[in-house]
Parts: C-alpha cells; structure tokens; sequence
C-alpha cells in the first residue's frame, strides 16, 4: 500500500515539476512524461499483488471532524486500477514523444495530465466519502483542463465547459447520495455504510442517486451529451485517457455503491438493462451518420458502456432471482469487458490522433487511401477496429461471448421475466454487434482504402519509431487479453464475487470458471487457427500466384478507366440505407440534392447527425432555465460592496433562525 501512495505523490510531484521548468521544454516533457511512467509502474507491482492473491491494504490517513479519512486498497480498487495503469504510461509516453510537435511542454499540460492520473488512483482506494469526491472532484476539474488545452478553438473550449457542467450536475447527485448513506449509517466511512441498515425504499433512492451521478461519467443516454464532443476536440492521448480510464471510474463508483448497499431489486437490475441496451443502439446508429473520426469513436465508448451496462444489469436480475450461476457470469464479462475496452479504445485514439496529425484534418471525407502512405498506422487501426466491433478472435469478441452466454443461460428459466431478459440481451448484443461492425467497416474503408481525397501536394508520412511504442504496447495487449483471457477468468471471478457478495447465495462453489473456460478455450483457437489460415493463404497468393504488376494493364472499365475519389463511397453514402431506416431516431440534416435523371449535371449530397438529445431535450431545457434565471442577473452587477452586503444579511437571516429555533 506504502508503493501505492508513493506511485501517486511522485505523479503529482511530476506534474507540480513539469511546469515549472518550462522554459526547458525537453527537461519538462520528461519530467512530466517520466514521472507518470515510472509511478504507474510502481503502483502496478501491489495492484497485480492484491489482485492475484486477494489479499487487501488498509491504511488511516487523517483524522477529519466527520470522522477518519480512510484508505484500502483491495480487489475491486486494483482491478479498475489496472485501465488507469495502462492508459497513463502509454499516453504520457505518446504525449512526450510527440511533444515537440505539440505545446505540452509549454504550459500546464503535464500539470494536469499528471493529477488526472493521481486523483484517478486516489479515487479508487479512497474508503470515505469525502475522501472520494474530493478525488473525484479533482479528476474532473483535471479532466476539463486537459478538454480545453486547445483553448485558441472555440469547439473545444465550448466541449470542456459541458463536460465541466455535466460532471458538476452528477457531482450534486453524489453528494446528495454520501449524505443519505451518512445519515442512515452516522459516518461517512464506507465500511459503515456496508453494515448500516437501509429500508428498500431508502436502498432504491441511493441506487439511482449513483447511477444518475455515475451515470454521467459513464455516459449514459440521456446523461452522455458531453462525451462525444469532449473526445472528439480532446488531444488524442488525453481522448485515450478520457474514455479508457476516467469512463471506467463510473462503472467502479455504481459497482461500489452496489457493494455498499443491501441485495438488488429487480427493478434496479431492469434498468441497468434498458438503459444499458437503448445506449448501445442510439450511440451505434448515430455514430455511423457522423463524418467526423474521432466523433466515430467517442459514439462507440458509449456503445460500449451501453454493453458493460446491460451485463451488470443481467447480473443483478440473476442475483435478485437467486441464480448465482447466471449472476457471477454475467459480471465477469462485464469487468472482462472494462479492460478490454480500455485497451481497445485507446489504440483506436491514438490511431485517430496520427491520421488526423498526418492529414490536418478529421474529416472522413478528405480521407482515403492511407494505408499505402501509413501501413503501420493501418494495421494498429484495423486490428482495433475488429477488436472493437467484438470480432473473433480478439479479446472483445471474449467478453462480449461471455455475456451472450449469460443470456444463453437466463433462456434456461422458466420464467416469463427470464426469458425476456434473454431475448433483450441476446438480441441486444447482435444488433449492437452488427451496427458496430457497420461502422468501424466503413470507418476503416473510408480512411484507409481506395483512392485519396486530400490534397495530393501535401506530404503524408508514418509516424515515427518512438511515436509507435505505445501502438505496439497496446497491440500486445489486445494479443495477451485474447490468448490469456480462459486464464484471466478466475482472478476476474474472486473480483466479481467481492462486488455480489453474499447476494442470492454467491459463493466460490458457485464458479462460472470452469462452465467458461472450455467454450472460450475452444472459440479463441478455432478462430486464431481460421484467422492464422486466412493470411497464409493470402501470402501464398502473393508470393506464387500474383501475375505481377497489372497496373499497366486496362480492366474492363465499365464508364471508368481508372478508380478517382469522385466515384467511391463517401461517408454519407456508405451509411445512408441505416442512417434512413433510424431517421426518426437521429434525425439527420440532409445537405444539397441527389443525382437524378438520365444526364445529371453537377449535384452534391451530404447528411449531418447533431446529437438528437443535445437537439431536443437539453438546449431547449438549458434555454428555459436561462430565460428563468434571467431576472436574477440584476444581482450579478459586478460591486464588490453590495457582495459583502449580500453575504452580512444571509449570515443575520441564518443567526436570527438559529436563535428563533432555539
């Protein structure tokens, strides 16, 4: 636990450093970027300990007036360490290696990358309420210095202000949750509230006050407005970041409520589901109507929270149900489906941040043919981009396998609600799969395949050797999670059984490990076999039966001699027949008019998808809320002694009560 803390005061300390020595800007990025590497490092050796043995690190640090300010370290805490853990070293490596294009030596950056990450691992070993949102609070207001580090743009100073907003609104809602769990336990500490009695109702209104609260994090529909354009104006490695390790944040502040309160109502796990499930489709069917890259990706962190959601629901119902077996499965690909996404997203990240850097832009239409002037970037996208859509063999397809037979299993039941449950998650997860494989085939065609649509005088070049260590860091990853995941499933199983508890007769003999391995073992090498035949045979082709250069060759052209940017699939185009058929979902703009008759003459098409919630529900509700406050702007006039006035009379009023209520 001693190494833990040290790992956090030497990435604050780095941080603390980095601007001040900024007038040397190589010394400051390997300040900054050093510190948050070899701290990461240092607090993975007892997160791995505690994870592997079980063991857990209690330690007292402060007494406060509401009671001791406690810290623990233990399995939950280390497994949601690990994102974090990842995530940090590889972009404070990405960050320092791009650094002399970039101004991250020049200002605060590394200040608050660096406390992103130590309020990250603060938060999670954090055992008191106040502990907890302070840590929480910091990693927001972190969080939207890193959005607005691009302050000179205006979207990205307009994104980082919406999160900040957004974070304070759930903020409001978790402390309205630490004051009912206080008032029902009489301390803020969190052992307290997990032996404190709460009345079902009581025990209801504490869940919904943290998946509201968490929910916002995690982006949740409606609560993700924020997301996608907090990613998408975010440094690449702070999008990384973002949606790898603070998202997850969310998920282990529900999950630790969940472990503070008493078993779950089935209501609390139906709305995990629908939730979860409306989240995936919305963000899935949206994100194929963007043409933005980065705005692409940032919709799929919340397809897949929408996952994550849906399993832990699952888990829930079962638990409520008393099926341990259905319960403990359930969770495990929910937690195997947190790590996987954390590796995933940010190498999808990172890719978005070369192409974009490569080209100047994120447009998808001013994209095309890269992957002959990026071949390195193509591939670390490609494999992402599978692993992301939950294609075999890669370590999303796992997880995503393992909530499909939690679904299998509910099917079992001979219960109507069952049943139901099966037919949501199994036809949830196909539908979400199918859109999301839709997107990333048409996200990867249009940036790296078929002919180019930049400007052909600008020089285009891959990125450097020490720019892709961390690509070929998290490609490893992606590899070991696929592999090792039959092997991972029993730590992840002793990190499941803490969070369920004793609910619905959990216990160690309940184990879905051994129900698990042998389906995964079994997919994993037939698909690695398929997929290992696949490219011999496409480089025996290359190497014994390609007919040489063809290039000079005519092809039955059919119209066209030679393939030209104006004839392929834009990014409207390609999505159109889907973007058509949810058109009452996303409502798209639709931009310039269709080719029509026999002998068209010039015509432009394209679609646009703003973000319906953002559309229709918050800016007109934050517009009624303007125009309600509006009369109280007369206060707001800028005295400082009518300030103090203001302050004199609140005090006499709150005096005059104290002593009339006395």
């Amino acid at each position: 636990m001693q190494q833990y803390l040290i790992a956090i005061a030497l990435i604050t300390v780095g941080g603390i450093l980095a601007p001040v020595i900024r007038k040397h800007r190589d010394v400051s990025n390997i300040v900054g970027a050093g510190s948050a590497i070899i701290g990461a490092l240092l607090a993975l050796l007892p997160v791995l300990k505690v994870l592997f043995s079980g063991a857990d690190f209690p330690v007292l640090l402060l007494s406060l007036p509401l009671g001791e300010a406690s810290l623990k370290l233990d399995a939950v805490s280390a497994f949601f360490a690990l994102p974090v853990l990842v995530l940090l070293p590889v972009t404070a490596l990405f960050s320092g290696a791009v650094s002399r294009q970039e101004k991250y030596g020049a200002d605060g950056y590394w200040f608050f990358f660096n406390t992103l990450g130590a309020a990250m691992l603060l938060l999670l070993i954090a055992a008191n309420g106040v502990v907890f949102l302070v840590a929480w609070e910091i990693m927001s207001v972190a969080a939207f210095f890193l959005i607005t580090h691009r302050d000179e743009i205006a979207t990205a100073r307009s994104a980082g202000w919406k999160f900040l907003i957004a974070s304070h609104i759930g903020t409001a809602a978790l402390m309205l949750l630490f004051a009912l769990l206080a008032a029902s336990s009489g301390s803020l500490e969190f052992s307290q509230f997990a032996v404190a009695h709460f009345t079902t109702g009581m025990g209801s209104l504490a869940f919904f006050l943290a998946l509201f609260g968490f929910g916002v994090k995690v982006g949740l529909l409606p609560l993700h407005v924020w997301m996608p354009d907090s990613y998408t104006y975010a440094d690449a490695p702070v999008s990384a970041l973002l949606s790898g390790a603070m998202s997850k944040m969310g998920f282990y502040g529900l999950l630790r409520v969940l472990m503070l309160l008493p078993a779950p109502a089935a209501s609390w796990g139906w709305v995990l589901v629908i939730g979860g499930l409306l989240t995936g489709i919305f963000a899935m069917i949206t994100a194929l109507a963007q043409s933005d890259l980065k705005k692409v990706i940032s919709y799929s962190s919340m397809e897949n929270a929408g996952i994550i959601l849906m399993a832990i629901g699952c888990s829930a119902l079962a638990m409520s149900w008393k099926q341990p077996l259905i319960a403990g499965i359930a969770m495990v690909g929910a937690l195997l489906h947190v790590l996987n996404h954390s590796v995933c997203k940010g190498l999808l990240f990172l890719g978005s941040g070369a192409v974009s850097w490569g080209l100047g832009t994120r447009k998808l239409e001013l994209m095309g043919g890269l992957a002959k002037k990026m071949p390195f970037t193509a591939v670390c996208f490609a494999i992402a981009s599978a692993a992301i859509s939950g294609l075999p063999p890669f370590n999303n397809f796992v997880s995503e396998f393992i909530i499909f037979i939690a679904g299998l299993q509910t099917a079992t039941i001979e219960d109507p609600a069952a049943l139901l449950l099966a037919a949501i998650v199994l036809a949830g997860l196909a539908l979400i799969g199918g859109l999301a494989v839709a997107t990333f085939a048409r996200t990867f065609g249009l940036v790296f395949l078929g002919a180019s649509r930049h400007d052909k005088k600008q020089e285009i070049n891959e990125i450097t050797p020490l720019v892709r260590a961390p690509f070929i860091i998290l490609m490893l990853l992606v590899g070991v999670l696929t592999v090792a995941s039959p092997w991972l499933l029993k730590p992840i199983h002793a990190v499941a059984l803490l969070i369920m508890k004793d609910h619905a007769g959990i216990s160690a003999t309940a184990s879905p490990v051994e129900f698990l391995q042998q389906p995964i073992i079994m997919v994993v090498q037939f698909s690695l076999a398929l997929l290992v035949l696949v490219i011999a045979g496409w480089q025996i082709r290359q190497r014994f039966f390609s007919e040489g250069d063809r290039s000079d060759r005519m092809t039955w052209d059919c119209g066209y001699a030679e393939p030209d940017a104006r004839i392929q699939y834009t990014s409207s185009s390609f999505s159109q027949t889907i973007v058509d058929l949810f058109s009452a979902i996303i409502r798209p703009y639709k931009h310039g008019e269709k080719v029509s008759g026999l002998f068209p003459q010039h015509a432009s098409f394209r679609t646009d998808a703003p973000d319906s919630f953002l559309r229709y529900l918050f800016i007109p509700l934050f517009g009624l809320v303007d125009r309600g406050l509006r009369p109280f702007r007369a206060l707001q006039h800028g005295r400082l002694h009518l300030y103090i006035c203001y302050v004199a009379i609140t005090l006499l009023v709150l005096l005059i009560w104290k002593v009339v209520v006395l």
